[in-house]
């Protein structure tokens, strides 16, 4: 199995261009600030079959066993900025989770955070004893999501997953998306601003390693297996790209 992963970390091919860069001056936030750290990212993959016609497409999506919530903190906590300030995980509540799809899947982030979402960030941060968040969410391959910067795929495309097509060869490696979101959020008592924002659907790599399944609609789970160091490396550059927008004052 550790090999397998080795040969999959080494064969992760990057086949886009970089992220756009960032133009605005990073964010500042004191030494030593508390950050709430908040997954709402489920562990699951969507698989999305590209076939020759409209109608011989489909969408499946694979629970996986994978601790998104430690592969989230353990991305951020690795970053340079973050040795200097204190980044707690904090589970999210009823009333974020019931918020997930209207404030963060369905909403246009580019143009900042709905005004109406406000209320169970406000809340959590309130219990959790911070004024900031780290808020990871799923997000779509959509112009709310990435505005100019998205990949010519379905607008469906949402969190982690993978794109295979019918007309493919037998050799063709399914390019993997990450349409996911990592958040900054301040929180005031005229509520929760959005302050820092790094997209991930700008990081589109292929499973070097894939062959295959007997059943092209279910993936075994030891295949699946496969995808977790991959997805863990993308995550690493996004968490990379997030906190190089944060600036921590001596």
């Amino acid at each position: 199995m550790k090999r397998l992963i080795a040969i999959a970390l080494t064969s992760l091919v990057l086949t886009s261009t970089a992220a756009l860069a960032k133009d605005k001056a990073p964010f500042s936030l004191a030494k030593g600030m508390q950050i709430g750290v908040v997954n709402l990212l489920d562990p699951e993959v969507m698989h999305y079959h590209a076939g020759r016609k409209t109608m011989d497409s489909y969408v499946k999506v694979q629970p996986v066993n994978w601790n998104v919530d430690e592969m989230l903190i353990t991305a951020l906590r690795a970053q340079p900025a973050s040795t200097d300030l204190t980044l707690t995980p904090v589970a999210p509540t009823d009333a974020l989770i019931r918020s997930r799809e209207s404030c963060f899947v369905n909403a246009p982030l580019v143009k900042g955070l709905p005004k109406n979402c406000s209320a169970p960030l406000v809340e959590l941060a309130k219990d959790a004893n911070v004024s900031y968040l780290i808020v990871m969410a799923p997000g779509l391959n959509n112009a709310g999501h990435a505005d100019a910067n998205r990949l010519e795929m379905s607008e469906m495309l949402r969190g982690w997953g993978i794109v295979t097509h019918e007309f493919a060869g037998a050799k063709d490696k399914p390019n993997l998306f990450c349409e996911v979101e990592m958040l900054l959020i301040s929180i005031a008592p005229e509520g929760a601003t959005l302050r820092v924002r790094e997209w991930g659907g700008s990081y589109n790599y292929q499973w070097q390693t894939y062959t295959v399944p007997a059943d092209p609609k279910l993936f075994p789970p030891e295949q699946l297996e496969q995808l977790q160091p991959l997805f863990t490396t993308i995550m690493e550059r996004q968490a990379k790209e997030f906190m190089e927008q944060v600036h921590v004052e001596p």
